[in-house]
């Protein structure tokens, strides 16, 4: 199946499927373990600790691109990890980070966290940066507990782990203008005619089964200075809100059109229920889709005759029409093939967007939690206070709290020295002393963050 994406003057084409959905599990690599390590060399019986600090492991990121329109590739490829940190090394050398792991994603792009459904991040334009999963910092090596009363430490600490994550992936392809109507309504044509996009075009129902984009360079129809892009959406049914026939699959899409052109085929039947089936299902979809600029126009012009009673009953319609935010009350009569009207609808495309765009940088723009580049960057493990929880089940005290349980991760209780570390940052955060409140003791069971050890 080819897909073409085309950018300002020139047009990409890219054999693909068209996917808009997928779901993946990104996977951060593992800091490396800091060493505990004494130098050992000829007239230098005492050298010290001379362990070195670990490396830090990649990171995951998810990058928008203008280079792929779909998600297809992700699919198949599901699973996604970066690079682990390098253990500490001798002679107070650190380990290497991890590589970061960069995936490119599609613009138009939504990120969800699939356990809360939450939304993480929308790309909405070409380079933006999100970090979808954190790598894990690497552990001290023995060389960084040296004091001055402490000349010769053999604490280590162990690399975390790398935050882990599955996300769900929503594709919402980016147009300013959003052709809709019944299957066989001419968009297709339309779109050719208008852009250098070259999409399937037949004489039989759902002959578009993908969304295909095109530029339309506004100097070609007399409109200096302005382009924008369309998308032709697959012909919609009555019941598409519902699944019937492609179902909702393309309703999505037109969420990010700025403007709508409602296409009534001029052999239709009754052109007035045309109009209503479709606006149901936009409405049943969202309500939001209602509210967009509406353009109404009869098509194939050129190859029918005597439906001016229809068109009579359809522009009645729009004049009482409330719920629908219809820009021309008299609907525009085109005909693809001969380019009848299509200079005029061109033109009143474009005026309606260029108003859109006006209004869109007049209103005040909402306050985000976006950085520089558009990179969001969450910090879960981000360290504030220290705060902790004790509960007692059955005889063993649990203790929670973001930074106890931090240095538990950190801490390998096999190690006597580190245990030691560990029972004395409890003793300055309080937990000790809380805990002998509750009746804990030498040889009472302790756990945190999953390490289970005994006073």
């Amino acid at each position: 199946m080819t897909i073409e994406l085309l950018l300002n003057d020139y047009c990409i084409t890219i054999e693909t499927m068209f996917c808009d959905e997928a779901t993946i599990q990104v996977t951060a690599g593992k800091g490396g373990d800091g060493l505990s390590s004494f130098l050992h060399e000829k007239f230098r019986a005492k050298g010290g600790s001379d362990g070195g600090n670990g490396g830090d492991g990649g990171s995951v990121y998810l990058i928008s691109s203008n280079s792929t329109n779909t998600l297809y590739d992700y699919k198949t490829k599901r699973r996604m990890k970066a690079e682990n940190g390098e253990q500490g090394k001798r002679y107070k050398k650190h380990g290497a980070q991890g590589k970061d792991l960069e995936v490119r994603v599609p613009i138009g792009t939504q990120v969800f966290d699939e356990a809360s459904g939450h939304k993480l991040f929308d790309f909405t334009k070409n380079g933006q940066k999100f970090l979808a999963a954190k790598g894990g910092e690497g552990g001290f090596g023995n060389a960084h507990f040296v004091s001055s009363v402490r000349q010769a430490p053999q604490v280590a600490e162990l690399g975390e782990k790398g935050e882990e994550k599955t996300l769900k992936l929503e594709l919402k392809l980016i147009a300013d203008v959003g052709l809709i109507g019944l299957p066989n309504v001419g968009k297709s044509t339309f779109l050719s005619v208008v852009s250098a996009a070259r999409p399937k075009i037949a004489d039989y129902p759902f002959t578009t089964i993908i969304l295909n984009l095109g530029v339309v360079d506004g100097s070609k129809h007399g409109i200096k200075g302005f382009s924008f892009v369309i998308a032709d959406i697959p012909g919609l049914i009555e019941g598409a809100s519902k699944g019937k026939g492609l179902g909702d699959e393309f309703l999505r899409h037109v969420e990010r059109n700025r403007v709508l052109v409602h296409f009534i085929d001029s052999n239709s039947e009754d052109f007035a229920k045309d109009f209503k089936d479709i606006n149901r299902e936009l409405l049943e979809f969202s309500k939001d889709l209602v509210l967009k600029p509406q353009i109404v126009v009869i098509t194939k012009t050129d190859a029918a005759n005597d439906f001016q009673e229809k068109l009579q009953r359809l522009q009645n319609e729009l004049k009482k029409e409330k719920k629908v935010k219809i820009i021309n009350k008299k609907p525009l009569l085109i005909s693809a093939a001969t380019h009848a009207g299509v200079k005029e609808l061109v033109s009143l495309v474009a005026q309606t967007l260029q108003k859109q765009l006006l209004s869109s940088l007049s209103s005040p723009r909402r306050r985000g939690t976006t950085t520089k580049a558009g990179e969001k960057v969450f910090t879960a493990r981000d360290i504030v206070g220290s705060t902790f929880h004790i509960e007692e089940i059955g005889g063993k005290f649990i203790i929670t709290g973001a930074k106890i349980e931090r240095f538990a991760r950190k801490t390998d209780f096999s190690n006597y020295h580190s245990k030691a570390r560990m029972l004395d940052i409890m003793s300055k955060m309080g937990i000790m002393k809380e805990l002998e409140k509750r009746g804990a003791g030498v040889g009472s069971e302790i756990e945190v963050s999953g390490k289970k050890f005994k006073l």
